[in-house]
């Protein structure tokens, strides 16, 4: 596979627009190719730890770096020009400033959440092309669209719109955790676990973990985790990774 194709499959991946044969087959890749695994995680590191404001103040403090010193420290062959301008400057940064990168990265210190980052894919876009998902509630599905759109806390109001359908549900609890209000995406999965009787159980379980863990509650991550795994279902082989890196640091 050409460079480009693979940088452009990975965004798509870490973007969560990839359909259910591509994820899939993309997914097989990443365990059999720990070079690819790897390269994904760098760059749902760069994404995901470190907000568009946070980078414009990188990219303002290394404004007065040459390119040639740039060039020289750090090369790295992504497609993307705005990724690659802000891993060269992460890069520089930990070269020749020491100890300055740490003032401008928060959730990135939390070796939790890193695990979070890693494992966290955005299933809602994933899901919203299954034909098989249905909202029952124009607010909902309009909701759907924002959220498609980013529009997170907009999705979040029309959701709200009507608390029992756990698609609304299921949704709020993914756009809560775009925004990283953790402990309100916590309440919307456990409501469909509750529920107890709808087929997103285990993608509510799943994230529930993932949010346990972003906010640094480990003995209930755990929990989950250990609960997943026993459940052999398609988040097991996952939850069971997740659960050696817990305990081996």
């Amino acid at each position: 596979m050409k460079q480009k194709d693979k940088t452009l499959l990975i965004d798509r991946y870490i973007s969560g627009k990839l359909e259910d044969t591509e994820l899939w087959e993309f997914k097989t890749n990443i365990e059999k190719d720990a070079s690819l695994a790897r390269e994904v995680k760098i760059r749902k590191e760069i994404y995901n730890t470190i907000s568009n404001d946070k980078k414009m103040e990188l990219l303002k403090i290394l404004s007065n770096i040459s390119a040639k010193k740039q060039t020289r420290f750090f090369k790295i062959n992504i497609h993307s020009r705005q990724v690659q301008a802000f891993a060269a400057s992460v890069i520089v940064l930990m070269i020749i400033g020491g100890g300055l990168l740490s003032n401008y990265i928060g959730y990135g210190n939390s070796s939790n959440y890193d695990v979070y980052t890693e494992y966290f894919i955005d299933e809602g876009s994933l899901l919203s092309t299954r034909s098989d998902v249905k909202a029952s509630n124009s607010l909902v599905e309009s909701g759907v669209l924002l959220y498609s759109d980013d529009k997170y806390t907009e999705a979040i109001s029309l959701f709200d719109s009507n608390p029992e359908n756990v698609v609304a549900r299921l949704y709020s609890g993914f756009s809560y955790m775009k925004l990283q209000q953790f402990d309100m995406a916590e309440q919307q999965f456990e409501y469909i676990i509750n529920h107890n009787d709808n087929i997103f159980i285990d993608q509510a379980e799943w994230n529930l973990g993932l949010s346990y863990l972003a906010s640094n509650k480990i003995k209930q991550a755990v929990k989950i985790f250990t609960k997943i795994v026993s459940g052999n279902g398609a988040y097991s082989s996952q939850a069971a990774n997740i659960m050696k890196e817990l305990e081996n640091k």
